[in-house]
């Protein structure tokens, strides 16, 4: 099976991810990947013009990618589709970001969507769509026990909300080890954005009901106050922020692994916006014990009480932080990790994702192992 992406291949985590997920894993079952770089050229368009050159120089199997219309052109899907190459779009976090490829969308062979919530909006757009949450790679996500270490763990930045969870757990005596890199004077400032680009975004969000909610939840965190992290309690360890590869040895020694479900900064609504996102697999698939609010979607991956621990509240947060946290409970721990890592490795590697993907394309017959 031999893969064209078409991909921004941007040296930072916020890209990077698909190396260690996506493309380790498939190549390790015969998928060859080739990455075309549309920043390696001056413009969109010198991008697009030579892509489809290179792909009459060369033979591939299937073509894919994850971004938008202003990066790959509708004519440029339609000259790839003519030379008879399935395509497919991934859209990563369509959750939040669907107007993204609303206007691509209908050009693909196949349309991936990471989340359900925003189904109508593609329905509309394309014929052929799939709904496929995100995964982990088990062969670069394994667990690494060594000596436990009796504390929750969170990796990650702590902007809007998630201070609120973590502020909890420590004001209840409650020991938290933080990974992530805090700027001295404002924990955890957001990038700059400016004014053209804010109402943009803040149109777009307005035009769909998830979208809304998101809008509001950011609203309402400039209106209330997030208290800061409490960076004075002695119950709160604060660490550098850390690679893809410390994350085995972390998620599977730590006791607890905190996971937030709340998408942005909705948590400070009633009803939050969840999402599923990589933190959701990588925990399970490095043999942690995932903590996180309940989120029905990831209750359908995971058995409650079995694969995952679900808080459904603030009492419970705390409640079932210190029961799970017990020096007694050690093999209750265990047993989670060990069922958690088992059941990830089985239904959610990316593997399993694309099998389904060259199911539909019809490349089942393709070479992979």
């Amino acid at each position: 099976m031999t893969i064209l992406y078409f991909f921004k291949d941007i040296p930072i985590p916020m890209y990077q991810w698909q190396h260690v997920h996506i493309f380790d894993e498939l190549e390790r079952h015969g998928c060859s990947i080739t990455v075309f770089n549309p920043l390696d050229y001056s413009t969109q368009h010198a991008a697009n013009e030579e892509l489809i050159s290179y792909i009459k120089r060369n033979k591939f199997d299937l073509f894919m990618t994850p971004h938008g219309h202003e990066d790959i052109f509708g004519e440029t899907i339609l000259a790839i589709k003519k030379i008879g190459i399935p395509t497919l779009l991934i859209c990563f976090d369509n959750l939040i970001v669907p107007f993204m490829h609303e206007k691509n969308a209908n050009y693909f062979d196949l349309v991936w969507l990471t989340s359900k919530e925003t189904v109508d909006i593609f329905r509309k757009k394309c014929s052929n769509y799939l709904i496929l949450p995100y995964a982990a790679n088990p062969y670069y996500f394994t667990p690494k026990y060594e000596k436990e270490i009796n504390k929750i763990t969170f990796v990650g930045t702590p902007y809007g909300s998630r201070k609120n969870g973590i502020n909890k757990l420590v004001e209840n005596g409650i020991d938290v080890c933080l990974y992530a890199n805090l700027e001295s004077k404002n924990i955890a400032n957001r990038q700059h954005i400016r004014p053209k680009n804010l109402i943009k975004t803040a149109y777009n969000l307005s035009r769909f009901k998830i979208g809304q909610r998101v809008l509001l939840g950011a609203i309402k965190h400039k209106i209330f106050t997030i208290s800061e992290l409490k960076l004075d309690s002695h119950y709160l360890e604060i660490k550098p922020s850390i690679d893809f590869s410390e994350l085995n040895y972390l998620f599977s020694n730590f006791s607890i692994s905190l996971s937030f479900t709340e998408a942005r900064n909705t948590g400070v609504l009633k009803a939050p916006v969840s999402v599923v996102n990589l933190r959701s697999f990588e925990i399970p698939m490095c043999g942690g014990l995932q903590f996180c609010t309940y989120y029905d979607e990831l209750a359908n991956y995971f058995t409650e009480d079995k694969e995952i621990i679900f808080y459904r509240n603030d009492e419970e947060l705390i409640s079932k932080a210190k029961f799970y946290l017990q020096p007694e409970n050690e093999r209750i721990r265990m047993k989670i990790k060990t069922s958690a890592r088992k059941r990830a490795e089985n239904e959610h590697t990316w593997f399993c994702r694309f099998l389904k993907v060259f199911e539909n394309l019809g490349l089942s017959g393709k070479y992979y192992k």
